[in-house]
């Protein structure tokens, strides 16, 4: 696999969450009502593709920034703002996102066949705004394209993967470092 489409894969894979702070205007960088920046833990707990596969940790720590809309929740790794739903109680979130990779870009020239792959994140949580926090879940799914040959990464001299497709998950737990209260 090319080391550009692995950083895609890996730097989506470690800044994958959502964004928030702002007035209460539009402002695609920071949208809604700011309820806080978090420190996030993240554990994995399970895993089909593979011990370290992508150079995925067992465990890791980040920060997001947090807002809400109207039935919105709105996540800031400091990467993208990727908008999820809020329940009516303001207290469950979730969303889904989607990234599709070629894994031979930059690879010049290419004796192997097209391989993309798709990548999906699917992450679920609570607020718990008492206590300043959220605990959560986060997953990822890796899947070859319609059309892809990709076999090299799951048997090649280096695999990349154990299987494809393959997934992984974490549980978070967070804790408000900044913000409103």
């Amino acid at each position: 696999m090319s080391l550009p489409a692995r950083r895609i894969l890996l730097v989506g894979l470690a800044s994958v969450l959502l964004a928030g702070c702002g007035d209460g205007k539009v402002d695609p960088h920071h949208p809604g009502e700011l309820l806080g920046t978090y420190a996030v833990a993240a554990t994995r707990e399970t895993t089909t593709c593979g011990e370290g596969a992508l150079g995925s940790p067992a465990s890791w720590e980040f920060q997001v920034r947090l807002s809400r809309g109207d039935g919105v929740l709105y996540w800031d790794s400091g990467a993208e703002v990727t908008p999820g739903t809020l329940s009516p109680d303001e207290r469950r979130f979730s969303f889904d996102t989607r990234l599709v990779v070629d894994m031979r870009a930059g690879e010049t020239p290419t004796s192997l066949p097209p391989c993309t792959i798709v990548r999906g994140d699917r992450a679920e949580g609570l607020l718990d705004e008492d206590a300043g926090g959220f605990t959560g879940e986060l997953g990822y799914t890796f899947t070859p394209a319609e059309g892809s040959d990709c076999g090299d990464l799951v048997t090649g001299a280096e695999p990349t993967f154990a299987a494809l497709p393959c997934v992984m998950s974490y549980v978070l737990d967070a804790e408000r470092i900044a913000g409103p209260r």
